[in-house]
């Protein structure tokens, strides 16, 4: 898990006192490894009950643990080359460009790993199991995510609802029910259109679920349970490209959660379904 792009990513919504130890441990890990609880409260002018909610956020069982992630992740910054998401410029070559969109592709999907709670992915597969209608909303990038969603649940006979129109995207909504389950998929968080949708749909009584990225934002704040996805992105670089791939990778785990829950009848489907597409083809 590297700890310090979990930090670095919650800091917009950290509180003041905590924005301090925040900095404190991305400008001076190496020295905290060797600090007490005590010492590190006096330097960075907190409390040792502050420093342990600190790392509690974080979750961690307290301070020690958090201590231990911090020097598991300075050896692997002294042992290896760090990657770094960098911006593609006019003078990179080809191969450059492979190096750096696939480096920032295994760094979006490897920092997304360390955040993810599996309770929080069962909690989601159990809700969408038992729905009776899955309704996706998702704009622009994250639209194109959704399809793809949309494509695997059809593919084992689940009920899908999703639109590429927003004024659909909220016809759609004003007729969901408690028994039907809401999806809004928004790297941001902050999608006007994803979040009216969603709020629609939360207050005709279906539970909500939203895939969104690390930190406090008003689609995750309207959601009953809130998947998270981390990247570096910093103006028009490649890491925008990475949001998606973080998105899609969660897509696949919650796919793969659904077909491992339901597995008596579910391959029979994806067989079936295979093999009528597969008549298709051009011989």
């Amino acid at each position: 898990m590297d700890i310090l792009n979990v930090i670095e990513n919650l800091k917009p919504t950290l509180s003041l006192n905590d924005k301090k130890l925040a900095d404190y441990v991305i400008n001076n890990r190496l020295e905290i490894c060797e600090m007490t609880v005590q010492q590190f409260a006096s330097v960075s002018d907190t409390s040792p009950a502050a420093i342990i909610r600190f790392s509690k956020k974080l979750g961690y069982s307290g301070f020690k643990e958090f201590q231990m992630a911090i020097a598991k992740n300075l050896s692997k910054e002294l042992n290896q080359e760090k990657e770094i998401y960098e911006q593609i410029t006019t003078n990179d070559s080809t191969e450059k460009i492979i190096s750096k969109v696939i480096n920032a592709h295994i760094n979006a999907v490897k920092n997304t790993e360390s955040i993810i709670k599996s309770e929080i992915i069962d909690e989601a597969v159990d809700a969408i199991n038992n729905a009776d209608t899955i309704h996706l909303f998702g704009v622009g990038g994250s639209y194109v995510v959704a399809l793809d969603f949309q494509y695997k649940l059809v593919r084992i006979n689940m009920k899908t609802s999703l639109h590429s129109d927003y004024h659909l995207q909220l016809v759609s909504a004003s007729y969901i029910n408690k028994n039907d389950i809401a999806i809004a998929i928004s790297n941001s968080g902050k999608t006007k259109e994803t979040f009216n949708s969603l709020k629609l749909a939360k207050e005709r009584g279906a539970k909500t679920i939203s895939i969104t990225h690390v930190g406090k934002n008003p689609i995750a704040d309207i959601s009953d349970i809130n998947i998270n996805t981390i990247h570096i992105e910093q103006g028009f670089r490649i890491g925008a490209i990475s949001s998606r791939i973080s998105q899609l990778t969660l897509i696949d785990i919650i796919f793969m959660s659904l077909i491992k829950k339901n597995y008596d009848h579910i391959p029979k489907q994806i067989i079936e379904t295979g093999s009528i597409i597969s008549g298709l083809k051009l011989k």
